[in-house]
């Protein structure tokens, strides 16, 4: 038999926290002494030991009473109930991650905090993809949505995700460049180098997305990629083909 003090010594459990086991009808003494000191056998042991095997899980303390109360199905069922919510909460978090990561990103690019952006943001990632790209669903499949709503976490560095930052706002500082110039050639192309890199060179992906952003309609989901950025590529682009293809005909 254990006293309190002897179980609280052996479990690192406190006497404080014992008590209230005790107080709610969890982990309720055995015996007690003459004297009216609490008594835990071995299997009163065994029992905190599940507790507190539960609540590492993540169980409430009435779930806990709930599973220690019922036979070992309920316990199969219980425990794979709190994994599928371990799953969900992991999923809200890389969600959150995701948003504070866009969040700083904008600051980033913007210089300053643009709340407006900031909002759009936090909407755009509590949306599910297919429902944030539905109108661009002409040119998206459902697989290639989903790709292009996580494609910062999951293909491009911290590094890579600066180069981008760095190219927009280089690109967006120099609008008026004329299309043949080396500087304008020389942004677009960094560009599409940064666009391979961020969709893992997967061409198919890339022209339907190329398709999408030709056709962008107003609103924070291609961000920082935005009508004027688009223009200033496709124009660049363009211009050289249509030069390269006069060179080659002459």
């Amino acid at each position: 038999m254990y006293t309190i003090g002897k179980l609280s010594k052996n479990t690192g459990v406190t006497v404080r926290t014992l008590d209230y086991y005790d107080e709610i009808g969890l982990i309720k003494p055995s015996a007690k002494t003459s004297g009216g000191h609490r008594l835990y056998n071995d299997d009163d042991l065994m029992k905190l030991e599940r507790v507190l095997a539960l609540k590492y899980m993540g169980f409430s303390l009435d779930k806990i009473k709930v599973i220690v109360e019922n036979s070992n199905p309920t316990w199969e069922q219980s425990i794979q109930q709190q994994l599928n919510l371990v799953k969900k909460e992991q999923e809200r978090l890389k969600v959150l991650e995701h948003t504070l990561n866009g969040i700083l990103y904008s600051i980033e690019l913007e210089g300053e905090v643009s709340w407006p952006i900031i909002f759009s943001i936090i909407q755009l990632y509590q949306q599910d993809p297919e429902k944030a790209l539905e109108q661009y669903k002409e040119y998206l499949n459902i697989e290639e949505m989903k790709k292009v709503m996580k494609m910062n976490a999951t293909n491009m560095s911290k590094e890579d995700i600066q180069e981008w930052i760095e190219c927009i706002k280089d690109i967006k500082n120099h609008l008026d460049l004329e299309p043949t110039s080396d500087k304008a050639r020389a942004l677009a192309e960094r560009w599409l180098n940064q666009a391979e890199k961020m969709f893992d060179c997967d061409e198919n992906l890339l022209g339907s997305m190329w398709g999408a952003l030709k056709n962008m309609e107003e609103g924070i989901v291609f961000y920082p990629m935005d009508k004027d950025v688009v223009h200033f590529i496709e124009r660049v682009f363009t211009v050289n083909n249509q030069q390269r293809e006069r060179d080659d005909d002459s």
